[in-house]
């Protein structure tokens, strides 16, 4: 007799019998099988061995990938040295015309986009309000409508190929998901290049992005991710054996307490001043005793000191009672502040209260409309170029109504020459007429913390030369 032996049908009807069998058994494996499942999905239990997952934390949409991300899938024009300079990154240089409103970039020649087409200057797109762009051969020609000599520091954000994701950067993004409009999640894989370079060996990564930090926290508790970007508050570090902290000083952001030259007392001078010098050094951060970092090209070494100086607070109190009836100096003083920078808040009104300032705190959870004293963390360009902050026109940034004269001078002509040395002589005399107005007092350039678990520190020291090249 002869059978039929099938090896497809012979193994159908040998998993009949199974299941006839054992019902009960293959019932729980299913379900235990569907739950595995769930768990992977959702928490991600079975890792890859060379991937990272990153957090961070914001919303953001297609064409507003944060900087973490944009510099590991492409490069810019134009870079910033740790002096503040820019320097070319992907162009041979640049030619300004002498009353800067016209740029001329040249782009390096074999450029090759991720996806091995040749970089052409037309492939590029710029929304730069109030500048007209034009692209003639490897050239890309910029024409102002204003003076604005610092133009080059706009272009510092890495290029894309015209309406793509497609950069210069050894990484490309594979998989996106979304919320509406909103990224969630984002893939991004090397492609490793002949003979080694950039992309040689990189991880595999992922990012989640987070609405809050109690949320972006939770994630990391629960394992979702192994690294969180520009986390604010390190402080469960320590309950984690696992997870370690490294920290870098942020000099694209300042800690600054500002004050109101509206209000009937800080429109006081002497008042602002003694504020100032009895402002305590904030210990564990970078001093930010002038509006520049002191590697900046227009840091100003000789610039008077305002901050920490108990001695100079006594006699600028002293000129200011002078001028001020005594009973309105023992009135309340109100330090508005966020929650992240509470702590700071009270080392400062402490040290008020010592030379008899009656301050007291109070927490927002933004930036209020009204205020009386203001400590927040303002975001400060490469260039120093701070128009927007402190010119008398700017509204809506310039929050303490600073208005000068001479300052407004100084930032106008400092924006509308090219010569570093002119500009340079511009901004130490913005430095020196700002301090001494004191409608702020500089305190300390804030930390960018990034969190992660020990066993993927190999992966990052791969991942932080691209995504913090200064």
């Amino acid at each position: 007799m002869v059978f039929n032996t099938n090896p497809f049908r012979l193994a159908i009807l040998v998993c009949i019998r199974y299941l006839n069998r054992y019902k009960k058994g293959a019932f729980l494996g299913v379900i235990l099988f569907v739950f595995l499942i769930f768990l992977q999905y959702k928490f991600n239990l079975f890792y890859e061995t060379n991937a990272v997952r990153i957090g961070i934390i914001g919303t953001y949409q297609e064409h507003d990938i944060p900087i973490e991300v944009a510099r590991l899938l492409s490069n810019s024009l134009v870079e910033s040295d740790p002096t503040g300079k820019i320097v070319p990154k992907l162009v041979k240089g640049w030619e300004t015309s002498s009353d800067a409103t016209f740029f001329k970039f040249k782009l390096k020649e074999d450029l090759l986009w991720e996806d091995g087409t040749p970089v052409k200057s037309d492939d590029l797109s710029f929304n730069i309000p109030d500048v007209e762009v034009s692209a003639k051969e490897r050239e890309v020609h910029f024409k102002l409508k204003d003076a604005y000599s610092p133009f080059p520091s706009l272009l510092t954000k890495p290029i894309f190929k015209k309406n793509t994701h497609i950069g210069l950067g050894p990484y490309r993004i594979t998989k996106i998901e979304k919320s509406r409009i909103f990224i969630t999640k984002l893939t991004l894989e090397s492609k490793d290049p002949p003979g080694g370079g950039q992309g040689k060996n990189l991880p595999k990564v992922y990012i989640r992005f987070y609405p809050n930090e109690k949320v972006a926290q939770s994630g990391f508790n629960l394992g979702e991710v192994q690294v969180l970007l520009g986390f604010p508050n390190v402080s469960f570090v320590s309950e984690n054996p696992k997870a370690k902290i490294f920290q870098k000083n942020d000099f694209g952001k300042i800690v600054t307490i500002i004050y109101s030259i509206k209000d009937s007392l800080l429109s006081n001078r002497s008042l602002r001043q003694a504020l100032s010098f009895q402002a305590p050094e904030i210990s564990g951060f970078e001093v930010a005793n002038n509006p520049y970092p002191k590697s900046s090209w227009a840091y100003d070494k000789d610039s008077k000191d305002y901050l920490n100086d108990p001695t100079e607070a006594k006699v600028a109190i002293k000129r200011a009672e002078d001028a001020i009836d005594t009973v309105k100096l023992k009135e309340d003083f109100i330090l508005t502040t966020t929650p992240n920078l509470e702590e700071t808040s009270k080392k400062i009104v402490a040290a008020w209260k010592e030379l008899g300032i009656n301050a007291k705190i109070r927490i927002e959870s933004g930036i209020p409309q009204n205020f009386q004293i203001l400590l927040i963390t303002q975001s400060i360009p490469y260039d120093p170029d701070q128009y927007f902050l402190w010119h008398s026109t700017q509204q809506n940034s310039n929050l303490s109504k600073y208005s000068s004269a001479r300052v407004d001078k100084d930032l106008e002509d400092g924006r509308k020459t090219a010569k570093l040395e002119e500009r340079k002589e511009k901004y130490f005399d913005f430095q020196k007429t700002l301090l001494e107005d004191s409608p702020a007092t500089f305190l300390y350039f804030p930390k960018y913390n990034i969190v992660y678990l020990k066993k993927v520190e190999g992966h990052l020291n791969k991942l932080l030369p691209l995504q913090f090249p200064n």
